[in-house]
Formats: structure tokens, C-alpha cells, sequence
């Protein structure tokens, strides 16, 4: 089968390996197409080590079931679904308190286990979940949805009325429809100012300036920079909530007196549990509640993943890679 593989840090080829073999439990998926965010961009940059190379990349897939494992029901197969990536142990004590997330064992498709940038992937029947014959839009976002509906509904309270986001990339563009469906009346910021413009224009949301002394009781900053928290932190107003989903490991300010004067919640918020939060965010989506696509701004195709990559970093929106045009057996 064809895949896109990281040569190296920067480097994308598209080449022939071997076809995944699928185990008693598994489906093996003909991936119809594959979104890129933030966690892809650390491997292809190098920031985040791929295990070897070469590395097939990728984890927000989408596709459709060509095969299945000796204890899966036949019938799967044909079905359209979208991947849960992330794979737990379910035996360690995080995965007891149903906390998968948390799990030191967890495996991710793309991160250290071999990516969905290929025809074939195979996963566990139980992380391909069921959808509608959607808009390839919205089925690419599955996964990155789930991440935010997940933050939102660990908090201890409801959503207030009025929030702020701090980066418009994709997730933070995403955040803005989950916070817009709980009535919450967004404003966002980001030092992209090619970001900002594709918020304003697609979404029904304001800015907030740097001359303003807007203060938020909800604020969400989702790339975990230094200079993110410190803006988060400035606009939080007393007693607000401040949700951290960036993964970033340089430290930020906020010192006790700050912390407890202003009587401020902190909360970080890591993927999702299986099996609770995709099955919430697909009902979701298949369902017609939630629209995603608004987000999605580029797609390319498969034979053009290194130039999916190179711009994925400056391009406002979404990215996606289209592998609809792939041909073989049980695929289109």
C-alpha cells in the first residue's frame, strides 16, 4: 500500500509498505482522508520524536471498513467511521477510574504507533466509530471536536455566558463552536493576525484587543506558550475559570498571590476518555447539532503531503489531506 512517510524531520515522500495486518479484534480501515493539527506538526518539525523513520503520521482519519478481524462481526464491513486514535491499556489504574486519558500505557495512532497517512489503518473495532454519510468536513474533525467538547464538559460548573479564546489554529476554532453551542458569547485573539480574520469571517465572534479592559469569567488558551498564559491570565476576571489545552513544557508566570486574590480555577484538560467522549461528540455530529466544516480552510491531496505540512503551520483554518483518490480493492 501507498503511505506518506517522514523521512526525516521536514521531509515527506510517498512510497510503498507493507499492508497492516489485522488481529482478531481489529477492523482494517481504507482511509478516505486525514486532518492535520498541532500534535502532527510537532513529529513532522522533529519536536516531538517519531519513533523511527521512516514515520507514517496522522491521527484525525477518517474511512471506510474494508475488513474485519476474526471477533468482529462481519457486517462492519462497508460501514463509514472516524477513528479514535488513542488506544489505553484498560488495565492500569487511571483506565480502572475510567480516566483513559491519563493512561501511561496509552498507544496513538501517528505518535507512537504507525500513523493514518496510508491506505490501509488498522485499529480496534472499538476506537472506529459509525457515521452519517456526512460532508468529509465535518468527519475530519471528529476527533479534533472531541478533544474540545471533552475540556468542556470536565468543568465543575456551566458554561458562562460570555468567553474568550486565546489562538484561533484549528482546535481554538473549534473550541469557538463548542462554547457557541452552549450559548456562550465568544470573543478570540491570537498574534496571527491571518488567524483572527479567518475567525471573524467564519465564525460569529469578536476580538478582543489589546487596548480593551475586557476581563472574561471563562477563558480557554490552546497552545500553552508562555505568552499565551500570560494573556489568559490577564483577561481571567476574578473567580474565573482558565482551561489550558496546549502542551507546551516552558514554564509560565502566576504566582500564589495572584492565583488566590483573584480566587482563580486552572484547569488542563488531555484528550478524552474512551469510551464516553467519542461516543458523545459523534452523536453530535451525526445527529446535525454540530457543523464543523465551518473551520476546514485547505485541502490537499495525498500525493501533495509535503506541501499539506509546509503550510499547515502559517495556514489559517483547518487542513486536510484527501485520499479519496487512492484505487485498489475496497477503496475509492
Amino acid at each position: 500500500m501507498l503511505a506518506a512517510l517522514l523521512l526525516e524531520p521536514g521531509r515527506v515522500v510517498i512510497d510503498e509498505v507493507a499492508e497492516p495486518e489485522v488481529g482478531a479484534g481489529d477492523v482494517r480501515v481504507a482511509v478516505r482522508g486525514v486532518g492535520l493539527c498541532g500534535s502532527d506538526m510537532s513529529v513532522f518539525s522533529g519536536k516531538w520524536q517519531a519513533p523511527r523513520y521512516p514515520w507514517i503520521m496522522g491521527h484525525e482519519a477518517f474511512g471506510v471498513i474494508e475488513s474485519v478481524g476474526a471477533d468482529v462481526d462481519l457486517s462492519r464491513v462497508g460501514e463509514l467511521v472516524a477513528v479514535e486514535p488513542n488506544v489505553a491499556c484498560e488495565e492500569c489504574p487511571e483506565c480502572a477510574r475510567s480516566r483513559t486519558s491519563a493512561c501511561e500505557g496509552r498507544r496513538s495512532v501517528g505518535m507512537n504507533r504507525q500513523g493514518a497517512l496510508a491506505e490501509l489503518l488498522v485499529v480496534p473495532a472499538s476506537r472506529a466509530w459509525p457515521m452519517a454519510p456526512l460532508d468529509p468536513r465535518d468527519l475530519v474533525c471528529v476527533e479534533p471536536y472531541t478533544v474540545v467538547e471533552t475540556a468542556l464538559q470536565r468543568l465543575s460548573t456551566a458554561v458562562p455566558d460570555r468567553a474568550l479564546v486565546v489562538g484561533v489554529g484549528a482546535q481554538g476554532l473549534l473550541m469557538t463552536i463548542a462554547l457557541q453551542r452552549r450559548g456562550a458569547s465568544v470573543h478570540v485573539t491570537d498574534v496571527n493576525r491571518d488567524r483572527v480574520r479567518f475567525a471573524l469571517d467564519s465564525l460569529d465572534v469578536a476580538e478582543a484587543v489589546p487596548d480593551d479592559d475586557l476581563r472574561f469569567p471563562l477563558v480557554v488558551d490552546t497552545s500553552g506558550l508562555p505568552a499565551a498564559m500570560a494573556e489568559a491570565i490577564a483577561r481571567a476576571e476574578v473567580g474565573a475559570t482558565i482551561i489550558e489545552l496546549g502542551l507546551d513544557d516552558r514554564p509560565f508566570e502566576l504566582d500564589a498571590v495572584t492565583l488566590v486574590r483573584r480566587q482563580l480555577v486552572l484547569r488542563g484538560s488531555l484528550t478524552y476518555d474512551h469510551p464516553r467522549d467519542f461516543e458523545w461528540s459523534t452523536a453530535l455530529i451525526n445527529d446535525g447539532a454540530v457543523k464543523p466544516r465551518r473551520v476546514v480552510s485547505h485541502e490537499f491531496s495525498f500525493a501533495a503531503a509535503q506541501s499539506a505540512f509546509d503550510a499547515a503551520a502559517s495556514t489559517p483554518g483547518k487542513s486536510w489531506i484527501r485520499l479519496a483518490d487512492v484505487t485498489g480493492p475496497g477503496r475509492t
